[in-house]
């Protein structure tokens, strides 16, 4: 599936290889921190994912919480989030941002209002399984008014995604003569 972003695949990708490389960046005294960044930020998240599978069928473990116990602070934040597929970042996102005290309505806004219906669909899936309760629902329990109407519209997932180029080209017309 095409998602945002704009990290390419990586031509001459070896899932096998990564994993060998990311474990030898761990290895013995010291992190190489900068291994590890130049590697995960080159590769698309389905290569990570790729990746992360052939850690741990070559060394037992999963990368990301072998990867956790080496970095730590931001550089980890960045890590995990680069190793965490987008659907399940953006549903633990939206999660973070409705529970505990108060609302993080820039994460609510940047995430319902970029993604398409599609993935919203997808989104809320995801965090009902990770989380146990409906997206809709605690979004509504979390916000009110005129904001609450519009997430809510934004939670249906059932906007036009496609651009009439026609429709665009004759509102500009209409707008310049008025």
């Amino acid at each position: 599936m095409a998602y945002r972003g704009s990290v390419r695949p990586f031509t001459k990708f070896n899932a096998k290889q990564d994993a060998e490389l990311l474990h030898k960046a761990m290895k013995g005294m010291g992190t190489d921190e900068d291994a590890i960044l130049m590697l995960l930020a080159a590769r698309s998240n389905d290569q990570r994912q790729q990746i992360k599978a052939e850690y741990k069928k070559a060394y037992g473990k999963d990368l990301v919480s072998a990867l956790k116990s080496e970095i730590g602070g931001l550089f980890e934040c960045l890590i995990v989030a680069l190793m965490t597929p987008p659907i399940l970042y953006d549903a633990t996102q939206l999660h973070k941002a409705i529970k505990g005290a108060g609302t993080n309505d820039e994460v609510l806004i940047e995430i319902l209002a970029s993604r398409t219906g599609e993935q919203i669909k997808e989104i809320a899936k995801v965090y009902k399984k990770e989380f146990g309760s409906k997206l809709e629902k605690d979004v509504c329990d979390d916000t009110s008014g005129n904001y609450q109407r519009l997430l809510v519209i934004l939670l249906q997932g059932s906007r036009e995604e496609k651009v009439d180029e026609g429709k665009i080209e004759k509102d500009a017309k209409v707008r310049r003569v008025t």
